[in-house]
């Protein structure tokens, strides 16, 4: 499916790929995906990370581990093709939005590093595109996220997969299916409350 999209959108225009994929085990079928690509098309992959741990194993590492070192290594993609959140300064490099978004939920309804209660305080208008997070629920506590300001900035009209795999997704996958709920309980209701145009993937 992956594959798929990339080669579809790599056949609408000559530009750069900007793809913004999850950390954890969300990223895996991201990243084969890419692996599977016609190696013509890899110079073209621009890959942003949604949101990184700042101690630990970190969201770079999963990536890497997963298939993006074996690219690298073989020399058809390089490591600055991959842009990783940081504390300071701008994370998006361009004017525009991604071309493809691929985000994992937790069982809390979570995306990227926005979990319960960081709504409406990261989609305030004087928000900025990244946040640092140093108190997050889930461990590590220090983080880097892509905000809910920076998804509707640089993301409403791509075209965002919403992957709800594993049966303790079961939940929030039901309770964002209800439509009951605003953000601020279950942050991926965001997307389906500002109508961004969203596929949900899942296995349940």
């Amino acid at each position: 499916m992956v594959k798929t999209h990339i080669e579809h959108v790599a056949s609408s225009h000559s530009r750069e790929i900007r793809i913004g994929l999850p950390g954890g085990r969300g990223s895996v079928p991201v990243v084969h995906g890419i692996a599977s690509i016609k190696r013509e098309l890899l110079p073209r992959i621009e890959l942003y990370l949604v949101d990184e741990r700042l101690s630990g194993s970190t969201n770079k590492k999963t990536l890497l581990e997963v298939g993006l070192q074996e690219l690298i290594d073989l020399g058809v993609f390089k490591e600055s093709q991959l842009h990783i959140p940081q504390k300071e300064g701008e994370f998006f490099d361009f004017e525009g939005e991604l071309d493809l978004l691929y985000l994992g939920v937790g069982e809390d309804g979570h995306f990227a590093s926005l979990f319960p209660g960081s709504y409406p305080k990261l989609d305030h208008k004087e928000c900025k595109a990244t946040t640092y997070i140093d108190n997050s629920p889930k461990e590590p506590p220090q983080r880097v996220t892509v905000t809910y300001r920076g998804f509707s900035k640089h993301a409403k009209k791509t075209n965002l997969f919403i992957l709800f795999f594993g049966e303790g997704k079961r939940g929030a996958y039901e309770r964002f299916l209800h439509q009951k709920e605003n953000p601020s309980t279950l942050p991926v209701a965001f997307f389906a409350r500002e109508l961004f145009n969203l596929t949900i993937v899942t296995d349940l």
